[in-house]
């Protein structure tokens, strides 16, 4: 039985998924969207277009395959959830069915290494001024004690952040 961590934006989800055989990235593109003529735009391109038709199945499909997916690897990560960006059914169901999950986010001075991360790796400029206006919003709300976190310290990335707390071995 797996543990699901949902991470902020730009900490390196996709990093430990691809080098961690014990650990599923699940992207919630393909459950949140139907395709409607991107699919040949990148996961990383395809994030904050706004010309998008929400998949009318969603957010079941995702928590369906979030708990699927539990059952087969040692972590399942998925992206943070928050009201702000209108899917905070996850965590309200997780919550309802006493599900274990964990909040992995930056500290409240990482913005500058979040940017970074997202300019590097092929962002579109409305995305990231998307994760940014919701930046100090999902600080507030992920550094309550309700939630169970993984502080990902400035200048390191979420693989540090998972070994340090031993979710994860160093390679």
């Amino acid at each position: 039985m797996g543990v699901i961590i949902s991470a902020f934006a730009g900490v390196g989800k996709t990093y430990v998924g691809k080098h961690y055989p014990n650990v599923l990235d699940l992207e919630s593109t393909y459950f949140k969207w139907l395709e409607n003529g991107i699919s040949h735009l990148t996961e990383e391109k395809r994030k904050g277009l706004k010309n998008r038709t929400l998949n009318p199945l969603w957010p079941q499909n995702y928590i369906d395959e979030i708990l699927r997916q539990k059952d087969k690897y040692d972590i399942v990560l998925i992206q943070l959830s928050h009201p702000r960006l209108k899917n905070e059914q996850i965590f309200k169901f997780f919550d309802k069915n006493n599900i274990e999950y964990f909040v992995a986010r930056p500290q409240k001075s990482g913005w500058e290494y979040i940017e970074s991360r997202l300019r590097e790796r092929g962002n579109s400029p409305e995305f990231i001024e998307e994760v940014k206006a919701n930046f100090d919003v999902f600080i507030k709300e992920f550094s309550k004690k309700k939630y169970k976190q993984i502080i990902i310290n400035d200048g390191e990335f979420l693989s540090d952040a998972l070994i340090q707390n031993g979710f994860l071995k160093n390679k």
